[in-house]
């Protein structure tokens, strides 16, 4: 019987993709494996940014309240950096939890400054990523313009899912929360669009078929 072999570090296939594989040697050394729980707060309104996390595994969100308690996600982070642009911020905007139990790389601020400033791989790379970042906003602006549910879930699948396979890291309940909907609407689409075999609906992903 051959040997038992563990499984790969998700650590370390992060390392080996983008953006992470073009930064500085430095910030290998800097960052830090963090493990968190569904719910558990990563920031609140207010505090002074130290770390920058990037969500190797799992999701975390950055939301938004308003006076009515009405909490509205401006974030969505899977295997992404959360809240990019508290690099250059003296203080957090808005608060920020783990959507899901997600495996986290948090990079000092400071040493990331430094890195992008001092190392060019390093400082090309966070450009990348924050154009990719703008033009994932371009599509969800897009999205939230059009008019019913099926619409709104059929452009998520096409823009953001894996030839149309779309993981499911949180629930019903905050899919519905990125497209602007109530679940009940969710629900309702999700169960015609299965029942026409336009869509595959499991646990842990929605797929375009």
């Amino acid at each position: 019987m051959p040997p038992r072999q563990d499984p790969p570090d998700p650590i370390d296939a992060a390392w080996q993709g983008e953006p992470l594989r073009h930064f500085a040697p430095a910030l290998r050394d800097a960052a830090r494996r963090v493990e968190v729980s569904a719910g558990e707060v990563l920031f609140r309104t207010g505090q002074q940014p130290a770390w920058l996390h990037f969500v190797v595994s799992g999701e975390a969100v950055m939301s938004r309240c308003d006076r009515d308690g009405r909490c509205l996600a401006l974030q969505r982070a899977r295997g992404a950096f959360l809240a990019e642009a508290s690099l250059h911020s003296t203080q957090y905007h808005c608060d920020a939890h783990a959507g899901s139990d997600a495996l986290l790389l948090s990079f000092p601020v400071r040493a990331l400054r430094s890195a992008i400033d001092g190392h060019e791989p390093t400082r090309w790379a966070w450009i990348a990523m924050l154009a990719s970042e703008i033009r994932r906003q371009r599509s969800n602006a897009e999205r939230l313009s059009l008019k019913t549910v099926r619409e709104r879930l059929l452009h998520l699948l096409v823009t953001q899912g894996d030839n149309g396979r779309l993981p499911l890291a949180g629930t019903r309940k905050d899919l519905a929360a990125q497209l602007g909907v109530s679940h009940e609407a969710l629900y309702r689409c999700l169960a015609t669009l299965s029942r026409d075999g336009i869509v595959r609906v499991d646990d842990q992903a929605l797929t375009l078929l």
